[in-house]
């Protein structure tokens, strides 16, 4: 090999060193941060440069993170609530204004709404009664002692309302009851304008139950209806009938036992209009007040059927 030949793979072998050298500083090399942070209260920026350096390739990554942070949000709702503030108080100022504007009808809206309290929480002086005896079998007193009976109380809401409104000959059913444990299915109606000229009359009838299969037909039991009088203790005047026996009146069509559904009512109680409508001599204050009748409390009536077992 010539001197020259030597001389250049030496120098070769030097550029190979140098450069493999180099390469193996710039793999060592760790990536470098840089990060920027400014002054202001509200943001914060961070700026990061990352160098990847490999055999192959070098790579640059910029990631740009804004950061907001909850001290804006805490500041805008407390703004939002101040604004709230100030908007009520104004409303609030501007009703007063008008109210003392027209101080009868504030005095008129309170008025109503004590009425209605008193209308809706005032029970009848018949509440204890009616908690106490109502669908339960009941030792009455007799002449001779006493007899045993089921008694059935039946309140129509809003018949002031039927008797203003309903045509002559409509009615209204209560819901089926049964006299007494395993006793006969009955029913009660009203018919608010029985005639023209406004008579009320109320009915008792039979209606299909559960216990038909059981029971001896027809119906053995003698009846009672009643209109309750809301009047104070001792000066009451219940409008009743008179008892009625099934075995004497009408025919097994309306006391036998039920095929489809309700027999016809056979008897009831027929009471004038104008009775319903009466002032009791002795009632309280308060019934002054709602302008309850002897006959209607709150606008209700109240039924009272006895079956003598």
């Amino acid at each position: 090999m010539s001197r020259i030949t030597h001389y250049f793979l030496l120098l070769f072998y030097l550029i190979l060193y140098l450069t493999y050298d180099s390469v193996s500083k710039s793999l060592r090399k760790m990536p470098v941060i840089e990060a920027n942070f400014t002054n202001d209260d509200i943001t914060e920026t961070q700026h990061t440069i990352c160098k990847i350096a490999t055999e192959d390739v070098i790579a640059n990554a910029h990631a740009t993170t804004v950061l907001t942070k909850s001290k804006i949000m805490d500041e805008k709702f407390a703004s939002l609530e101040d604004r709230l503030i100030k908007e009520f108080a104004n409303i609030k100022w501007i009703l007063n204004n008008i109210l003392e504007q027209q101080s009868n009808y504030l005095k008129s809206i309170q008025n109503a709404n004590l009425y209605d309290a008193i209308s809706d929480n005032y029970l009848s002086p018949r509440q204890d009664e009616i908690d106490k005896v109502n669908n339960s079998m009941q030792n009455l007193p007799i002449l001779n002692g006493s007899v045993k009976a089921f008694i059935y109380y039946w309140q129509v809401k809003n018949f002031n309302m039927m008797l203003m409104n309903w045509q002559t000959g409509r009615s209204m059913r209560s819901s089926t009851f049964y006299a007494g444990q395993s006793g006969y299915a009955m029913y009660l109606k009203i018919t608010p304008k029985y005639f023209p000229d406004g008579t009320v009359f109320v009915g008792v009838g039979l209606t299909r139950g559960r216990y038909d299969s059981v029971l001896a037909w027809p119906f053995p039991y003698r009846i009672r209806l009643e209109v309750l009088d809301h009047s104070l203790e001792g000066a009451r005047e219940d409008r009743r009938s008179r008892i009625w026996d099934p075995i004497t009146l009408c025919t097994e069509d309306f006391w036998g036992r039920p095929r489809t559904a309700d027999n016809p009512e056979c008897v009831g109680l027929s009471i004038p209009r104008r009775v319903i409508l009466s002032k009791s001599l002795i009632i309280t204050a308060s019934q002054r007040y709602l302008g309850n009748t002897r006959y209607m409390w709150n606008g209700s009536v109240l039924i009272k059927l006895v079956v003598y077992l």
